[in-house]
């Protein structure tokens, strides 16, 4: 009869078998065991990088309505800007028709052939030199200096521009 040499004697197939089984189980247990605490590493890190992904888009679109709102408040503030200089425009477009419609009327004054004269005699010390200067009544009132090449614009036109263009700092004070 045959012993078998290292093993006891009493171990049957069914008991290998069972013991065999029962560390199968055992290691898919553990298989399983370790499967799911990957898949639970992997779901947590899936959601903290949909979270952050999540986190860093609100900031991106908060920023962009941010650069939005500023924008629309740039442009906001062109637009009442613009609205203000046509305003201020049209206020000094109409004081300058009413002074040269004034100024169109000074024929009538007695003060202004006294002016003319004034200004005639102004204009010939400015331009004196060795070319006679001319003096001519200009279209619209006033008067026209020339000698050669060299004018003097006295026309009641440039006289009213002139008034309005030294008001310069007293005009912007103003619109303020």
């Amino acid at each position: 009869m045959w012993t078998p040499v290292g093993c006891d004697a009493d171990v049957t197939l069914e008991a290998v078998e069972s013991a065999a089984l029962g560390a199968a189980s055992a290691e898919a247990a553990e298989l399983r065991r370790a499967a799911r605490e990957r898949a639970e590493q992997t779901v947590a890190e899936a959601r903290a990088q949909a979270a952050a992904l999540l986190a860093s888009r609100h900031a991106a679109a908060e920023a962009l309505a941010d650069l939005e709102e500023r924008e629309r408040h740039a442009q906001a503030r062109g637009h009442a800007r613009a609205t203000v200089l046509r305003a201020q425009r049209a206020v000094l477009d109409g004081a300058k028709a009413a002074a040269h419609a004034a100024a169109a009327g000074l024929g009538e004054d007695p003060r202004y052939e006294r002016r003319n004269r004034a200004l005639a005699a102004e204009a010939r010390e400015r331009l004196a030199g060795t070319l006679p200067v001319q003096i001519v009544t200009a279209p619209n009132g006033g008067l026209l200096a020339r000698a050669g090449s060299r004018e003097l614009d006295y026309s009641l036109r440039a006289q009213v521009e002139r008034q309005f263009d030294a008001l310069g700092e007293g005009l912007e004070r103003l619109w303020r």
